[in-house]
């Protein structure tokens, strides 16, 4: 006999914190190599800076040291406005989308993954629509296209083996492509 198809339901809704892990993880998904991007970068700005420090009046020591510090605090200062900006930006969108902090249910099987909001439109999803699903340590990343993303974390199912039963679904019914 054939197994009947079991149904994943599960349900949450989206909190602030959830928005900017999902951010977290977009931007580790769209940015696969951020170091080499940021040791091209340190590189190139120690080379300019080395040339502006290195003259008659400064030795060779001074210099490095100089280009050092430089790029050391260039470095810091930027990535903690980077990272202030992203959270600022993620919690702007959080809160002009009233339906991303809805309470939803997720029933998922071997056809799809409906969305149910109340007071919403449902949205439904065949498998064959979406187009990659990346599982992380505490949620799920479903990409729809290019620029939607459906996001569950992993507390909004009731046991681990919803929770593995989900991760298999979505192994199989998913398209992997590479970015």
């Amino acid at each position: 006999m054939k197994e009947e198809n079991k149904q994943i339901v599960f349900t949450g809704s989206l909190s602030l914190d959830d928005a900017h892990k999902f951010t977290r993880y977009q931007l580790i998904i769209k940015h696969k190599y951020p170091l080499i991007y940021l040791s091209a970068v340190a590189f190139s700005m120690s080379t300019v800076l080395y040339y502006a420090f290195k003259g008659e009046t400064t030795s060779q020591k001074m210099a490095i040291i100089l280009t050092a510090a430089t790029v050391t605090m260039g470095l810091i200062w930027g990535l903690t406005v980077l990272y202030f900006l992203i959270k600022k930006r993620t919690a702007t969108f959080y809160k002009l989308d009233p339906a991303i902090s809805k309470e939803a249910v997720y029933i998922a099987n071997d056809h799809g993954i409906k969305i149910e909001m109340i007071n919403e439109v449902v949205r439904w999803y065949e498998w064959k629509d979406l187009l990659n699903s990346y599982e992380f340590k505490d949620m799920f990343l479903i990409y729809v296209n290019s620029i939607s993303v459906i996001y569950i974390p992993k507390s909004f199912f009731k046991t681990q083996e919803d929770i593995n039963e989900f991760s298999t679904l979505l192994l199989q019914k998913t398209k992997k492509i590479d970015k």
